[in-house]
């Protein structure tokens, strides 16, 4: 009830703000509904999502503004005590998000000078979501057919127009950890003991930068310009990984019979990131191409089996290592469009011997005065070309979008999985999915 009480009055503030202030308002959103589930297994049912979004975007004289709430029926009824049947948050559990929410000033102190601040997606790179210049946005993995979401975060912006190049320089104040894969996506944790050992117990702690400027903030610069009809772009970033290392292991053996308790530390090391990107046309052929060098901090991976007995090992070098991707699309005359790209380096890859490589096609068609369209897309994951037959992963699917009228769309399609266990992708080959989607644009 409290929840409702609090999104009823989200709304009538947004009214009673949009109505008072003399600016130029608009009011615009979607609603969405997203239902899956797997061929296999016992619980069938993987996501159920009613979505309403809402966009409010204002502009007065050298200064806008935009913001965007997500209402959320997530998730499936959590009912494991009867008291709980009395509470519509365990019956159909509801989520408030506020996704962006920022202020555009333009023209501050300077002419050709606007800022951006507040919760802000910042998106750079010129690649088809896979991209790997974008790093000061963290990845949000909540969704793994949309792998490509970011969280966007507090942010001051700057953006500066001398002659033909634009100047970004951007501060993050607060570091925010990536997001990682619901719970019926997540493999399981397990660490290795010696075999005199039997493990009871495994817990781990995750630990945040403290907050302040010094251990949290996360900077970005950026130069672009465009020359020869190509868009070129030089950045740096100098921040954090977003995605926890584990750093060290307590083993604590409680009696003589080698009964075992392990505690493990999970740390955020710093890094920074120099990155490149353009794309462009040739003849009528989209290309884009981005690429990263990363710097990161070295950190030691240390197991304590007693008081006395301490091992270290180099669990990330500070050496630089690369990331890249390189791609194009083209529209056939029979109106097939092609989208291909390469990618070295995953989201979640680190380290100069621990970066994999990605193959993706995706193929589309449109029926029917545009009003039906097929989608293909083929992916490849090979984690060691010298031996792609058991260190490979393939994954992808069919979907189908009908446009009944105008604004919505109605959406089935599948996710397959195969391949090796030991491949990022390949280790939830069980995982198949076929999903129905419902949007409406207004």
């Amino acid at each position: 009830m409290k929840t409702f009480f609090l999104c009823a009055g989200i709304i009538l503030t947004i009214l009673v703000l949009t109505t008072s202030v003399k600016a130029e308002t608009n009011i615009g959103g979607y609603i969405n509904t997203d239902n899956r589930l797997r061929p296999k297994g016992d619980d069938q049912y993987t996501w159920n999502e009613n979505r309403l979004g809402l966009k409010v975007t204002a502009s007065a004289d050298g200064v806008s503004g935009f913001s965007e709430l997500r209402f959320r029926n997530f998730g499936f009824p959590d009912i494991q005590q009867t008291d709980r049947l009395r509470d519509s948050d365990y019956i159909q559990p509801l989520r408030l998000e506020l996704y962006e929410a920022y202020v555009d000033i333009y023209g501050l102190f300077l002419e050709n000078l606007d800022i951006r601040v507040g919760k802000q997606r910042i998106a750079w790179g010129t690649a088809d979501k896979l991209n790997v210049v974008d790093n000061l946005n963290p990845d949000d993995f909540e969704d793994i057919l949309d792998f490509s979401q970011k969280i966007p975060t507090m942010s001051l912006r700057f953006d500066y127009y001398p002659g033909d190049f634009i100047v970004t320089g951007v501060i993050v104040p607060v570091f925010t950890p990536a997001r990682s894969l619901p719970s019926n996506w997540q493999a399981p944790v397990s660490f290795t003991l010696p075999p005199e050992l039997n493990l009871r117990t495994l817990d781990d702690e995750v630990i945040l930068p403290k907050n302040r400027p010094q251990d949290s903030a996360i900077l970005g610069l950026r130069i672009k310009r465009t020359l020869l009809d190509y868009d070129w772009s030089l950045s740096y970033v100098y921040g954090r990984d977003e995605w926890a290392l584990l750093t060290k292991a307590d083993i604590i053996t409680i009696d003589t019979l080698g009964t075992t308790d392990v505690h493990l530390t999970l740390e955020y090391p710093r890094h920074q990131i120099v990155g490149a990107d353009m794309a462009g046309t040739i003849g009528d052929i989209g290309i884009w191409a981005e690429c990263a060098m990363f710097l990161p901090e070295k950190k030691i991976y240390t197991i304590i089996t007693s008081p006395n007995e301490t091992q270290e090992q180099l669990v990330l070098d500070d050496k630089p290592y690369f990331k890249y991707v390189v791609g194009g699309d083209y529209t056939f005359k029979n109106g097939i469009y092609i989208n291909g790209q390469y990618l070295h380096g995953f989201y979640t890859d680190r380290g100069v011997d621990n970066i994999e490589d990605y193959f993706l096609i995706a193929l589309e068609k449109k029926f029917f005065h545009e009003d039906l369209k097929t989608r293909m897309v083929i992916a490849a994951e090979v984690a060691n070309f010298d031996d792609i037959e058991n260190r490979s992963a393939y994954f992808g699917g069919p979907e189908l979008t009908y446009y009944p009228k105008d604004n919505i769309e109605l959406i089935t399609g599948s996710f397959l999985l195969a391949g090796d266990s030991s491949t990022q992708f390949g280790q939830f080959k069980e995982n198949d999915e076929i999903y129905f989607k419902v949007k409406y644009s207004f």
